[in-house]
């Protein structure tokens, strides 16, 4: 077997901070429960993921959630340290610390001023989707039940999708609705990315991308982060929970990226603790055993290295200050 423990991860999406506060778990200590914890960053060799406060639907939830943010990332037992620059990388690796990235899931708590948004850059917001899959004033998010609502952007909202890339913010199209998603597709120039989002081909889901949503964002040099979330790679019962999905269920949704687009567009957004995910990713220790069977089915080592960290990190690179 392949000591693939040198692919480093950069994972895309984690709901941790909200549920290891919910669950009151000392995230310095292995446990069985959720998906993340320092020890089970070290198995996976998880070296960043992108700490999402969520939902971001309004001041007072923003607030609550910088507030419990900021108490994980540097309390000193966790082993993190925040990352705002792209030369933080290389310091972490030197430090021997677990990056954290801080995402806001949705923009509805941001008033139209802006105000907060610059507040929260300066505070080291560095990623952020316009919605969680609903209505706000700035855009229009995937409804997970039909009808879907055909509304994109607002003029505020075109607004905001430039003010935060002029700050240095990257643009999250996880979570809108197809109009929505066009409309930031048609006003940028720079990179975006789905951070935690499959094919919808391979899944007939909402929540996962159409073949042209997915060749856009390679147009715009941008990523899909691959959701291990049970109910987007269930192509049998899409929506539906199977704990005995196995690994080819993910390497089907990257087959597809890399037919339809390159090798260059995939990344991964486990979305780990926001949901339930099958026993062959049960939690972040996994991801060796991933890379263990994609070098078995025909991917190479740069293959993997682009998958598990620099697809992503080449996005930030061309949309951070």
């Amino acid at each position: 077997m392949v000591n693939n423990f040198k692919f480093s991860v950069l994972d895309g999406h984690i709901d941790t901070i909200k549920k290891s506060s919910r669950d009151k778990r000392d995230f310095s200590v292995r446990s069985e429960i959720g998906h993340y914890d320092l020890p089970r960053m070290d198995e996976g060799n998880v070296q960043a993921a992108i700490f999402a406060i969520y939902p971001a639907s309004s001041i007072n939830r923003i607030l609550k959630g910088l507030d419990l943010w900021f108490k994980f990332v540097f309390n000193p037992l966790n082993g993190l340290m925040q990352i705002k620059r792209i030369d933080d990388f290389a310091k972490i690796q030197a430090s021997g610390k677990r990056g954290a990235i801080l995402h806001f899931e949705g923009a509805g708590g941001i008033d139209k001023t802006f105000r907060l948004l610059r507040i929260a850059y300066r505070l080291g917001l560095r990623t952020m989707g316009l919605s969680w899959s609903n209505v706000n004033k700035f855009a229009t998010g995937v409804m997970f039940n039909d009808p879907q609502k055909e509304t994109g952007l607002t003029k505020e909202g075109i607004k905001f999708v430039a003010e935060a890339q002029a700050l240095g913010i990257t643009i999250d199209v996880s979570h809108l609705n197809e109009p929505s998603f066009w409309d930031v597709y048609e006003i940028t120039e720079k990179p975006i990315f789905a951070s935690h989002s499959n094919a919808r081909a391979i899944v007939n889901h909402p929540r996962n991308l159409t073949d042209e949503q997915i060749k856009a964002i390679h147009e715009k040099h941008g990523t899909v982060g691959i959701n291990f979330v049970m109910g987007f790679l269930n192509a049998k019962e899409p929506g539906m929970y199977n704990y005995n999905l196995n690994f080819d269920s993910i390497k089907k949704h990257i087959d597809h990226l890399v037919e339809i687009a390159s090798i260059d567009i995939v990344a991964i957004g486990s979305d780990f603790d926001g949901a339930a995910t099958p026993t062959c990713v049960k939690d972040c220790s996994m991801f060796p055993r991933l890379w263990d069977y994609l070098l078995e089915n025909g991917y190479s080592e740069q293959d993997i290295e682009k998958i598990s960290h620099t697809n992503l990190l080449q996005v930030f690179k061309k949309t951070w200050k």
